[in-house]
């Protein structure tokens, strides 16, 4: 028999006693070895709407509830609570098959949601034309997951807020789609995608294990998903997969594929889902599947996250970008213990070298824009000579420059590098661009696949420098990113590398799983009016981004002095924790080291465990709330987040020298801190609590 177990059921598992859960782990060995004994108690309720469902003991107190089958014999287990909830939870619901989608729905009984919500103003009595879904047939609809016996009451939905106020009584995917539909999706686009989420099989044991329905439904192979609940851990994403995200993983491709999407959406989960598949495929003996990102934090985690799914060890590399680039060149013997690199380990920075160079030399252009230009355009595009230099596209980089200009530039150019010579110190980019250039001569290949997170933090630099890691062929490069979250204002153009992504090997994800609908509405709006690259020379879309969870509204509140905002979060945290939440499930999350620092020594007055995120070194009590400033909070998440300081002169924040810099430089600069303030807002699950001393900011729209 198959037992596969609803995505749902552990939510109520895990509210269990641990001495319940426990029998619920002995219930399931047993049923599983014979689910028609009279030991399982497995009873129909008359009262129930769907008679597939059933009722089995637990205990004296507590009942299971399980679908049965009308033929063959996979089995469902959906619920498990006291005994009057769980006869509550399973009464109005309806579990049926969906032939379109190849899943199992799950929705509430259409006379129930008659009489619960067809007198709500948003819902349109009459005419039904009104309806925003009147442009569809009832074909286009149940293609797309609306169950026939759903369809009169969605053709009554006026408007989003109708819609909404369906969402718990809808199928899951129904609802997805359909906000998508009111979000300017394309029909026919969205039963492709279904489509896609389907097997090419006619029988049902087959379908079952289509990604539509592993989505919500899945067998077991072993107990581990329940001890790990049994031991305090709740991970769903390692089982669990969207079909967006389980096509994606689960499949050979021609070539290069990237993944992108809004924050929360699950592209770190879908890369590391990907690595467990390729994993699977790699043959013992060869060289390792490479896992990158751009920051040292990140990197810890996803080794974490890489153990927990259990992939061998020996089968992948997981380095910080950096990292891998200055090792490799040592290996290549590109690099030695004399070499510098700006920004690490040397002690001169560029401007530094510019300032000396500039004593001697009588230049049209000042050091900013010599600074730039170096790195933006020469090292940007690994330029080596002048000929190269006369002909490349200077993108972004203002108004056009002469040939003769170009020439002299040049010759500056050549002159600083010698500078740097005699130093024994490089760009970081030059590493880069020096162990692709070796690789690429010697036509060796570290790594058998590729993949890349956190894309957005990368440039055309580094992603020279991956495809040169791993020889082209199938399944070679994975990437996901968020271009929204690019707040290193960094410049990505996968064609111009050599990285060619094709089709179908190009997608996005927008299903947000961590933060409530409002909190995405509030993150969304601090860069609604910025443009966005796709990686690929196309604009990304910021629409048909959902969350799936409703909660309370984001508020931003102004004191007249700093002690009374520093009590407010205080008084706040303390209402948190009595309602059971721990304080290392609480971020304050400030624009600067020294705003972070004044919690620091208020915690520490008022003798609050904190532990401070931001920097190299972390340090505190690691059960407290943490202290951490917008860039150090990125890739974390947290229960509630408390941006702290924020008004007109925090955010934005803007340097010293801003008004003399060049109109492309400000703008880029303010666009990178939207992005940032986007990042922020959306690290939280469940509240964003904004507060600051003065004027208000005006970013923030609440």
């Amino acid at each position: 028999m198959k037992l596969l177990v609803y995505d749902k059921f552990w939510d109520a598992f895990v509210k269990l006693n641990k001495k319940t859960q426990k029998n619920v782990l002995s219930f399931k060995k047993k049923f599983r070895e014979n689910p028609k004994s009279a030991a399982i108690h497995l009873e129909p309720i008359s009262t129930f709407r769907d008679q597939s469902l059933r009722t089995a003991r637990i205990d004296q107190k507590y009942r299971a509830i399980i679908k049965v089958p009308e033929t063959g014999d996979t089995y469902y287990l959906l619920w498990v609570d006291n005994h009057d909830e769980a006869m509550d939870w399973a009464k109005n619901k309806l579990f049926p098959w969906n032939e379109h989608t190849q899943s199992i729905q799950v929705f509430t009984a259409p006379e129930v949601i008659e009489k619960e919500v067809s007198k709500e103003a948003t819902l349109v009595s009459k005419p039904l034309e009104q309806s925003v879904f009147s442009a569809y047939n009832d074909e286009k609809l149940t293609a797309i997951g609306v169950p026939e016996v759903l369809l009169p009451s969605v053709r009554k939905i006026a408007d989003l807020e109708g819609l909404e106020r369906l969402e718990n009584y809808l199928p899951q995917d129904a609802f997805e789609h359909l906000f998508y539909l009111l979000d300017g999706a394309n029909i026919d686009y969205l039963i492709s995608e279904i489509n896609e989420g389907k097997v090419d099989s006619e029988t049902l044991i087959d379908q079952l294990n289509s990604p539509n329905n592993q989505r919500s439904f899945i067998e077991l192979a072993d107990d581990a998903m329940f001890n790990e609940v049994m031991e305090g851990h709740l991970d769903k994403w390692k089982y669990y997969l969207h079909p967006s995200q389980r096509t994606l993983v689960n499949k050979n491709f021609k070539g290069p594929v990237k993944v992108t999407g809004g924050a929360g959406t699950g592209k770190t989960v879908a890369a590391l889902h990907r690595l467990k598949y390729l994993a699977s495929l790699l043959p013992n003996g060869k060289s390792p599947i490479l896992f990158t990102t751009f920051t040292h934090a990140l990197t810890s985690n996803l080794k974490h996250q890489v153990s927990e799914l259990k992939v061998s060890e020996k089968k992948v590399h997981i380095e910080n970008i950096d990292a891998l680039a200055f090792s490799l060149a040592r290996r290549y013997k590109l690099m030695d213990e004399n070499t510098r690199v700006f920004g690490l380990s040397a002690v001169k920075s560029p401007s530094d070298i510019w300032d000396d160079l500039l004593e001697n030399e009588l230049v049209e252009y000042d050091k900013d824009f010599l600074e730039r230009e170096y790195e933006q355009v020469v090292l940007y595009h690994d330029i080596k000579e002048l000929k190269e230099y006369l002909r490349i596209a200077r993108t972004g980089r203002g108004k056009p420059i002469s040939r003769r200009s170009r020439a002299a530039l040049w010759s500056l150019f050549e002159k600083y590098k010698k500078a740097k010579r005699l130093i024994h110190t490089y760009h970081k980019e030059e590493v880069y661009n020096m162990v692709a250039n070796y690789l690429k001569a010697h036509q060796e290949y570290p790594f058998s696949h590729g993949i890349v997170d956190e894309l957005q933090d990368l440039s055309n630099v580094e992603l020279r420098f991956i495809r040169a890691l791993v020889e082209e062929k199938p399944n070679d490069l994975f990437f996901v990113g968020d271009p929204m979250q690019t707040i290193y204002n960094r410049k990505i153009n996968f064609s111009k590398v050599g990285i060619h992504v094709r089709g179908k090997r190009s997608k996005r994800l927008r299903i947000n799983y961590r933060t409530t609908e409002e909190i995405k509405k509030l993150a969304v709006s601090t860069i609604a009016d910025c443009h966005y690259d796709n990686f690929d020379g196309e604009a990304e879309e910021k629409n048909g981004y959902i969350s799936l969870r409703r909660g309370e509204r984001p508020s931003y509140l102004l004191f007249k002095t700093k002690t009374e905002e520093l009590d407010y979060i205080h008084s706040s945290i303390a209402q948190l924790a009595e309602l059971g939440c721990a304080y290392s499930e609480i971020a304050i999350v400030c624009r600067t080291n020294d705003s972070v620092k004044e919690f620091q020594h208020y915690f520490h007055r008022e003798k609050l465990p904190y532990y401070v995120l931001s920097g190299k070194k972390k340090t505190g009590d690691q059960k407290g709330i943490r202290l951490v400033t917008f860039h150090s909070i990125k890739g974390l998440e947290f229960k509630y987040v408390f941006i702290a300081d924020v008004n007109s002169r925090t955010c934005p924040q803007i340097p010293y020298n801003f008004e003399s810099k060049d109109e492309d430089f400000k703008a880029d600069y303010l666009k990178s801190e939207r992005s940032l303030l986007y990042v922020v807002i959306s690290r939280a699950i469940e509240g964003v609590i904004i507060s600051g001393i003065g004027n208000p900011s005006e970013w923030i729209m609440l």
